[in-house]
């Protein structure tokens, strides 16, 4: 049938049209420019178009006779020569498959001369596919076509992208703002779900693994360790410009999602590997069991022993937000033991190993921006005397509970005021603070929220999320009218100059207004107004809280 004998006839009208006087293109096929050059060069233009049909066109005898039916219907050459070209196609793909290599890069290059023909550019795909490795030319060339690289598939991609950085830049990009885009809708939402007290750390890793932004990077990985080792860069230098703490988060969601997978061809060339595999076991756990801690210690003390610059890259994965908090939490746990087996900060060996875990991850940033291999050094006050005086609030918070002991107002003040000087310190009291919150100790939290502005310039946005989402618990305890201005006026107006804080400020007064006092609202709104400086989105949450607030006071 007429299916039959497409191929010869394929061969033959390319053959016959390389026999013409009129030069071609570089595979013989007729282009404009050959038929502009023969209707500038001939006699007669009706003979001409009638011999280029016939050198050109599908020359099968069992066809002739059906085209005038053709013509009859009104179906142009055009519209049939495109269905023919499809069903080549179809049935050329299909052989491509088991063609050796020699054969495919003979007949990519004959095939790639003419990618930029859309009707053929589809063989010449197919069969970079399937070659693997892609010839460097034409992935040069694929490279600077970019309406070729948009058709090719994501096989060839990876290679372009092995050899062309910056394509791989732009292609990354987008999903990495999406990400960081999607970290900030979980901790500042819209107004209509300002009430909801989202549990930032209780989503398991794993399942912030799956999201569909780091399972996108990871298909465009595939098993390039190359495109690997390049996305860690991307995101170590975007986190050195931005300080911006959920890019240490995807460094290890990316490396555990190659494991998740067991892609081994990845993780397996990490040499972080092994330390993220069990500090994200901690993290799902949310506690650094027994077993685990000798591994993290071989591992610590390699990299600092070593001074390579691995430091940099633990450094990272301890400063992911999800880790410092199971971190402090455990720091917390092991200040409990040792209060009830009476022990001292300076004998405590699992204290010191934890502090030095967290100090490496408050410092990542500098030991990024300063490329350094040097163990960042706990401040001399940090374990003789700002814990011990943690241990001592600690106390007087059991204490208190138990017994109705009262607080001494030096012990915290001094605590809070040594934070100016000791990030590692301010770490902790940050934690403290959501501590109390956590277990609503309201006399206490009066106490230290007041003190906080005085020695810490600027609030860390996870904190503001978490302290926000465990104050929109409260009811009753905002009848307490001491409580409620040591929380507004003596400590969250103070910062609301910053866009981050002044959000979670009022997504707090989005519930917390139905339980205040009506004066205290209106001064508070009053304190905090949005300056020209703040973002559209925060000056019309801003409108629409006043107006709730108007609504509930008529």
């Amino acid at each position: 049938g007429i299916n039959a004998e497409y191929g010869s006839a394929s061969a033959s009208a390319n053959a016959s049209a390389s026999a013409s006087a009129i030069k071609k293109n570089k595979v013989a096929i007729p282009d404009a420019n050959y038929i502009r050059e023969m209707f500038n060069t001939c006699e007669n233009p009706i003979k001409a178009i009638n011999q280029f049909q016939i050198e050109n066109g599908l020359q099968i005898a069992s066809l002739e006779p059906v085209l005038p039916l053709l013509d009859l219907h009104s179906i142009s050459r055009v519209k049939f020569h495109h269905s023919v070209i499809r069903l080549l196609q179809s049935k050329l793909t299909k052989k491509l498959e088991g063609m050796p290599r020699e054969s495919l890069e003979k007949m990519l290059k004959q095939a790639f001369s003419q990618i930029q023909h859309k009707e053929l550019m589809p063989v010449a795909l197919e069969i970079m596919k399937l070659l693997n490795p892609v010839p460097s030319t034409c992935l040069k060339k694929v490279a600077a076509l970019p309406e070729v690289y948009k058709q090719c598939s994501i096989e060839v991609k990876r290679q372009v992208w092995e050899k062309h950085q910056g394509i791989f830049g732009d292609e990354v990009r987008p999903i990495l703002n999406k990400y960081i885009w999607e970290k900030d809708v979980e901790l500042h939402k819209g107004s209509e779900s300002l009430t909801a007290a989202a549990p930032f750390f209780a989503i398991a890793p794993r399942k912030r693994r799956e999201s569909p932004v780091v399972q996108q990077l990871k298909e465009m990985i595939g098993l390039s360790f190359p495109l690997y080792q390049m996305m860690l860069i991307f995101v170590r230098t975007l986190y050195q410009r931005n300080k911006t703490s959920h890019f240490c988060t995807l460094r290890s969601d990316m490396l555990m999602s190659f494991h998740d997978c067991k892609i081994q061809d990845i993780y397996k060339q990490d040499p972080c590997h092994d330390f993220a595999f069990y500090i994200q076991y901690a993290v799902n756990e949310k506690r650094i069991q027994d077993k685990i801690q000798p591994k993290l210690k071989e591992f610590y003390i390699k990299i600092v022993t070593e001074k390579t610059e691995l430091l940099s890259d633990t450094a990272i994965i301890l400063a992911d937000p999800y880790v410092l908090n199971v971190f402090c939490m455990e720091v917390f746990s092991c200040l409990h033991s040792m209060i009830e087996k009476e022990n001292l900060p300076r004998n405590e060996e699992k204290l010191h190993f934890l502090l030095k875990f967290i100090n490496l991850g408050i410092n990542a940033w500098s030991i990024v921006n300063d490329d350094s291999t040097d163990e960042p050094k706990l401040h001399k006050t940090t374990l003789k005397e700002n814990i011990p005086l943690l241990m001592i609030c600690l106390v007087e918070d059991i204490m208190h509970h138990e017994m109705g002991s009262k607080y001494r107002d030096n012990v915290i003040s001094n605590l809070v005021s040594s934070t100016s000087k000791d990030t590692l310190t301010k770490t902790l009291v940050m934690h403290y603070v959501l501590h109390l919150a956590q277990n609503r100790n309201i006399e206490r939290l009066k106490m230290v929220m007041p003190l906080i502005p005085d020695s810490i310039s600027t609030l860390d946005e996870v904190f503001m999320h978490v302290l926000v989402s465990y104050f929109l618990q409260y009811q009753s305890e905002w009848k307490q009218t001491d409580f409620c201005k040591a929380v507004l006026n003596s400590f969250l107006n103070k910062y609301c100059e910053d866009e981050v804080v002044l959000r979670h400020v009022l997504r707090l007064l989005w519930t917390a207004h139905l339980h205040l006092d009506p004066d205290l609202v209106t001064e508070t709104l009053e304190n905090i107004a949005p300056q020209p400086s703040h973002s559209s989105q925060v000056r019309d949450l801003f409108m629409q809280l006043s107006e709730r607030t108007a609504v509930v006071e008529t």
